[in-house]
């Protein structure tokens, strides 16, 4: 008898780089357990994908040409509260992932990161924890850190 076979997880990308989007759907769907159900380059197009797929996770870059990213975070936290979002993006992560997270999001990555750690990070916030660099963990617990 074969083992049951489990469902992929559906993983959703936001990114305005088309090359940037191919790249990362090709190394999640090599991966057993995960899946892309659909990209999108656009705030809008992410709103309107979102509410038709429901994809388990979503990979959101915090710059999405002129629109902002965390803001797309903070509307999917009100609209669509059970799809959590992971963070991938350039931008400094002291800075920006705490902002992220304040808007809703359950993780982040920098896009220059090794790709296990984008996976680890994946896994992670599908198992509904937080996911934060090993640097940040750090800063985090540092005495100054909460001032």
């Amino acid at each position: 008898m074969n083992p049951p076979v489990l469902p992929k997880a559906r993983i959703m990308l936001v990114d305005d780089h088309a090359v940037i989007r191919k790249g990362l759907a090709l190394l999640i769907n090599q991966q057993k357990h995960l899946a892309v159900c659909g990209e999108a380059s656009s705030v809008e197009e992410a709103r309107r994908m979102t509410s038709l797929l429901k994809p388990d996770l979503m990979i959101v870059d915090l710059t999405l040409g002129k629109a902002d990213g965390l803001e797309l975070i903070r509307d999917l936290r009100q609209d669509e509260p059970n799809i959590p979002v992971l963070v991938l993006s350039m931008h400094d992560e002291e800075i920006y992932a705490p902002q992220a997270l304040r808007a809703g999001a359950r993780g982040y990555v920098m896009k220059q990161d090794a790709v296990y750690q984008i996976f680890t990070a994946v896994d992670e916030v599908l198992a509904g924890r937080v996911y934060l660099s090993d640097r940040m963990k750090r800063q985090s617990d540092e005495p100054d850190a909460a001032s």
